[in-house]
């Protein structure tokens, strides 16, 4: 599914101030029924030696994930990835943990019939570790965010912006940010492209 393709190009790596985006979701279009490990490489394409040695803990709909090749997404979808977590709480998160028993009751089932070939939209979220490493390549792909919480990020950051930015543009032309602000509080629910691109000389 296209959507317009709002980009900015900085000239320096800004890309922090993205951050509670990042913490909240955006989203990712997939087919109903893959497993998450499917959803993970061929959607948000995350190597799969990132996703083993780095992503320590996946949360699905709230639920934490012990497997990835089982456990399906669905319509309405909320996965969290996460590296390790801190103390015992987070241990039992993590997928595999030798803690999972204590945890069972709300751990994510594998066995669930899911109907499949039907595209939805996954809302994905990063924190800590993930975040760090994966955010400045998502923004150079571009992520998908409601029109509303671009506006309202623009607004929250638009000294850095005007400081920072070499260029804003809208489908490839360049905007004004009156423009670009009126045209993201028209049908502001709608998905909307964002990327973010350190400009080289």
């Amino acid at each position: 599914m296209k959507h317009d393709i709002v980009a900015l190009i900085g000239y320096k790596d800004d890309s922090h101030i993205f951050t509670p985006e990042f913490q909240n979701g955006f989203f990712v279009y997939s087919i109903q029924g893959k497993s998450i490990f499917e959803f993970l490489t061929e959607d948000c394409f995350i190597t799969k030696e990132y996703i083993s040695e780095k992503i320590k803990t996946i949360m699905i709909n709230g639920s934490p994930v012990d497997d990835i090749f089982e456990t399906k997404i669905s319509e309405g979808s909320v996965c969290a990835l996460s590296g390790a977590l801190p103390g015992i709480l987070g241990a039992m998160m993590r997928m595999g943990s030798p803690y999972a028993a204590m945890r069972e009751s709300i751990t994510a089932k594998t066995n669930e019939p899911i109907a499949s070939n039907k595209e939805i939209a996954v809302l994905v979220k990063f924190f800590n570790l993930v975040l760090h490493d994966l955010r400045a390549d998502f923004l150079k792909r571009g992520i998908l965010l409601e029109k509303r919480r671009v506006y309202e990020l623009f607004v929250k950051n638009e000294s850095d912006l005007n400081l920072n930015c070499k260029e804003i543009s809208l489908n490839s032309s360049p905007v004004e940010n009156n423009s670009l602000k009126d045209y993201l509080l028209t049908n502001s629910d709608d998905l909307i492209e964002i990327r973010y691109i350190v400009y080289v000389s």
